[in-house]
């Protein structure tokens, strides 16, 4: 059986004629594309075109390589592998050493000291040390270190630290780790490391971080040669690496050559400057080196100077020669930088006048100042407003006691009023019309706040003898006071508070410093009574005060007082007073000097009998009177 197919097939195959085939070209889109020759020419890309000169092979020819650059690539990828090596070693140490540490920095662990010695020899092979002190929390552990360990151990430590101190000194961490080393080192450990620092202070000194360590060398370790030298840095670059024992101070250096003066000059105001833009102005040695500028430059550089530091007056003001510098740039200005160094010593008034040199500057200005409304706007009112606080420092009470009796001998030494008077050149109003002023404007509130707390201005002695300073002047309100201190001292309560000792933190045997051998034995007095540290000292009655009887005694001596005074005196104050040796002068003088003397006349021969008994010389005394 056959399909339609294969018919048509056939039929279509008999009508073809037989013949020679012919090939189609099928260019565009079939299989029969016209194929390059195998062996095509130089330039023949495939595609029937011939691009010429730009035309490149398949197959370059490769380049030569270096050898020397591949194989210092292996050596840096070997050095890194190390080192990452070396970080993942380091990192299990300091594990390590943190769990020691965690035990070593508690003070009431046993046995610290062998704890220290394997702590150490965990951490001083390689270059250990040097990483950990740049690490905050590392740090802590070499500080731990130098602060327990046996001298030997933090000698090994130093000699480790040792070639890396200029930048420990400006690192944010390891900086504490150098004060730690002054602190607890050995005598030859801290002048090695303060000969190590030489060449560095004057960038030190322009240093956040730095600044502290310079100030730290130079008040309490550095000797009299050492702060010359580190002085000398400031002086010129020549000094740097050489120094020279003959210079002591800023002269020496062109004492001989007149020439070298501007030099050395300008150099120290370029270093002057720099530390004032950073305002890192707070270090001793930088003091000492400004009071020197201070006083040879010319006096453009002084203006200059005084316009620089009118706002930076209580940061100059915490040392002795930073509160003299302070005092003569405020002198060296005009009415313009004065005003503002006035403006900004407002805020830090309390600081100055109760720091230990600061009040110094206090004293200059209100010796110099001409403008009286503008001290009395910036320093006088914040001074009487916190008064009380001020009497209770040294500083505070001779600003107070300046203001009312300047240059009084009995509060100041010659010294001081004779420096203080070499600022009067460069003030113009008159000495007692300044001093008039001020006056007027502080005794009143003065007065008024010893009314106010009687009881608090005859705490101490020190305090009584400002009292007495400020009460010495006429006034209208002195009256009500005399009449409020005389209650006070005649109340047969009045006693006074033991001064607070600070109490200081128990150290453990180990870490107690080595007291140097005394040279003289202390003789002690066979009639002292010794006194028990545990039991606490009982209150003192108020006329049994040294200090405080001197300052009676001069209020008895007013009879104005010593009548107030009697009329305020009970029975049980005169039996109160008579067993005390100091009383008993007190009643004489109120005898000597009130107006009125019966009444007490009277109580004290009443008790006659009482007072033969007493032996002491005050009762002597009073029995005369009577």
């Amino acid at each position: 059986m056959t399909t339609i197919g294969s018919e048509k097939r056939k039929s279509g195959a008999k009508d073809e004629p037989q013949g020679k085939k012919v090939r189609k070209d099928t260019t565009d889109g079939g299989n029969f594309a016209k194929k390059p020759p195998k062996f095509p020419g130089k330039n023949f890309q495939g595609d029937g075109k011939f691009p010429g000169k730009g035309f490149q092979q398949k197959n370059p020819v490769p380049e030569k390589q270096d050898w020397k650059k591949f194989k210092q690539q292996k050596k840096e990828l070997r050095i890194k592998r190390k080192e990452k090596q070396k970080s993942k070693d380091l990192v299990d140490v300091v594990n390590e050493a943190k769990k020691i540490y965690e035990q070593l920095k508690c003070k009431t662990t046993k046995g610290r000291a062998d704890m220290a010695a394997k702590l150490h020899n965990l951490l001083k092979g390689g270059d250990k040390y040097s990483k950990m002190v740049l690490s905050h929390d590392t740090a802590r552990i070499v500080q731990c270190l130098l602060k327990v360990s046996p001298p030997a151990v933090r000698g090994e430590i130093f000699e480790k630290l040792s070639g890396c101190l200029a930048a420990m000194a400006m690192s944010k961490y390891a900086h504490f780790c150098v004060l730690a080393m002054l602190k607890h080192g050995s005598a030859e450990t801290r002048e090695r490391l303060i000969e190590g620092l030489f060449g560095n202070y004057v960038k030190l000194c322009s240093h956040s971080f730095g600044h502290t360590i310079v100030d730290s060398i130079y008040i309490t370790w550095a000797t009299a040669q050492q702060k010359s030298c580190m002085r000398q840095e400031f002086y010129s670059d020549l000094y740097r690496k050489d120094k020279d024992r003959n210079v002591k101070c800023l002269v020496d250096t062109f004492k001989d050559a007149a020439h070298m003066k501007n030099i050395v000059m300008g150099t120290l105001k370029q270093h002057i400057v720099k530390a004032v833009n950073k305002k890192l102005v707070d270090n001793s040695l930088f003091h000492g080196v400004l009071v020197e500028y201070l006083t040879e430059c010319s006096d453009e550089d002084k203006l200059e100077m005084a316009t620089a530091f009118s706002g930076l007056l209580a940061s100059l003001a915490s040392t002795r020669e930073g509160t003299r510098a302070a005092t003569l740039c405020f002198w060296y200005g005009t009415a313009k930088e004065r005003r503002s160094a006035l403006k900004h010593l407002r805020e830090h008034v309390e600081k100055v006048c109760v720091h230990e040199f600061g009040y110094y500057l206090i004293l200059a200005i209100l010796h110099t100042i001409d403008d009286t409304k503008m001290l009395k706007k910036t320093l006088l009112d914040t001074i009487v407003e916190k008064v009380e606080t001020l009497v209770q420092h040294e500083g505070g009470r001779k600003v107070i006691e300046w203001m009312i009796q300047p240059g009084d001998t009995n509060n100041f030494h010659p010294s001081v009023t004779s420096a203080l008077n070499d600022g009067l050149k460069y003030s113009k109003k008159d000495v007692s019309i300044r001093r008039t002023e001020i006056l007027e404007a502080v005794q009143a509130d003065l007065v008024a706040a010893v009314r106010k707390n009687a009881k608090f201005w005859l705490s101490n002695g020190h305090i009584a003898r400002t009292t007495a300073t400020i009460l010495s002047r006429e006034h209208a309100g002195i009256t009500e006071a005399y009449q409020n201190l005389a209650k006070v001292i005649s109340d047969p309560s009045w006693t006074l508070e033991p001064p607070k000792e600070e109490e200081n933190a128990e150290e453990s045997d180990e870490e107690k410093p080595e007291k140097p051998k005394k040279k003289f034995r202390k003789v002690k007095n066979p009639l002292e009574k010794p006194q028990s540290k545990d039991v606490p000292a009982a209150p003192q009655v108020g006329v049994e005060d040294a200090g405080l009887h001197i300052v009676l005694k001069k209020f008895i001596k007013i009879p104005t007082f010593a009548g107030i005074l009697l009329d305020n005196l009970t029975e049980e104050t005169v039996e109160k007073w008579l067993p005390i040796n100091r009383g008993c002068f007190l009643l004489a003088d109120i005898l000597k000097g009130a107006p009125e003397t019966e009444k007490l006349l009277q109580m004290l021969r009443e008790r006659r009998e009482g007072i033969e008994k007493e032996n002491s010389p005050g009762a002597r005394v009073l029995l005369e009177k009577i």
